[in-house]
């Protein structure tokens, strides 16, 4: 299950018209990459809940065909919270364990290595966790070398014993049909404020996988734009992700309207996107389906969404740009978003 019913408050303006799962990484939407991830661990049945702008997911993926797998939807008409949109769809999991993704991250744990632990250790629930909390303003989790969970935000298990390693949980999770059967029905609840706690209450087999690959919550604007830039630079690579896969990094020579030394790779270029000869774009940039870019930009470590027009002298770094946007001549945008409400900062 993909969990992509929520606003994305945090995201906005990003998400003033667009559900978080839609929202570009390298021109393809974030739910592209968790869906490949998917597929590549050997799951092809999916089921996704919808709510904010629900219609353009389904627009977009429709039954899954297009992405070799098989979709279903849930579609609440009140946000359930992430516990209860996994329990108003039980039925769909039948007696197997359930792996549960949050819709809006990037990561490239292995599925199948996680999949193993959990069914290795007969656990009732596994959490992926990562060691960066330092990173986030989430609840610690403490775990120990065995992954026996002491520790979930405010809830202890006193019987766990260390030494314990600090931990944020990654919004990857599988939960056995038992803990499904655990929430109730019909209610509005999180997994993280009213299961896992509650699963430290008493000796459930409830274990944290601690990966130590790439992992990010695109939950801000400045995440989702640091993202973009690990990717484009080649520092990562998320799960499941091949070159022919539709990612190209594309380098001065291999560009048809390249003059001069106006480019700096890595650049990703969408369709039919046009670069004057005299504009200078890179290092890591990023342009959308069809954007134009007239003479006299500069353009470095950026994000532009599909059809954005930069006209002649425009300067940009670290910022992003949404669809559909002219930013007129001479103007200068550092570190900031430039969407249909204006101009904001990064």
């Amino acid at each position: 299950m993909i969990l992509s019913a929520g606003l994305g408050s945090r995201l906005r303006p990003l998400t003033a018209d667009l559900p978080k799962p839609l929202v570009p990484i390298l021109n393809r939407p974030l739910l592209w990459y968790l869906i490949v991830s998917l597929r590549a661990a050997g799951i092809h049945e999916i089921v996704i809940n919808l709510h904010y702008r629900g219609e353009q997911i389904r627009t977009w993926l429709g039954g899954g065909e297009s992405l070799g797998v098989e979709v279903t939807y849930s579609q609440e008409s009140e946000l359930l919270g992430s516990a209860g949109g996994v329990r108003r769809v039980r039925d769909f999991f039948g007696d197997e364990p359930a792996l549960i993704i949050h819709g809006d991250i990037l990561f490239d744990v292995d599925l199948r290595e996680v999949i193993q632990y959990h069914l290795c250790r007969n656990a009732q629930a596994t959490v992926v966790l990562h060691p960066a909390y330092h990173r986030y303003s989430y609840g610690v989790i403490r775990v120990n070398a065995h992954g026996d969970i002491s520790q979930f935000v405010d809830q202890q298990a006193p019987w766990v014993s260390g030494p314990l390693s600090d931990t944020v949980f990654t919004g990857v999770q599988i939960l056995d049909p038992a803990v499904l059967d655990a929430i109730p029905a019909e209610c509005v609840a999180t997994l993280t404020a009213d299961v896992y706690p509650h699963l430290l209450t008493r000796a459930w087999r409830f274990y944290g996988y601690v990966m130590q690959g790439y992992w990010s919550d695109l939950g801000t604007p400045r995440r989702y734009w640091e993202a973009n830039m690990d990717i484009v630079s080649g520092r990562v690579t998320p799960a499941g992700i091949a070159p022919q896969d539709g990612i190209h990094r594309a380098a001065p020579h291999q560009l048809p309207w390249f003059a001069g030394n106006h480019v700096q790779p890595s650049v990703v270029l969408g369709a039919a996107a046009e670069v004057a000869s005299e504009a200078s774009i890179g290092p890591e940039v990023i342009l959308g389906e069809g954007c134009r870019v007239a003479d006299g930009v500069h353009i470095v470590q950026s994000v532009l969404w599909p059809r954005v027009h930069v006209e002649a002298g425009v300067t940009i770094a670290r910022s992003i740009i949404t669809r559909d946007i002219t930013i007129p001549a001479g103007s200068r945008l550092v570190d900031k978003i430039a969407s249909a409400s204006g101009i904001t900062e990064l």
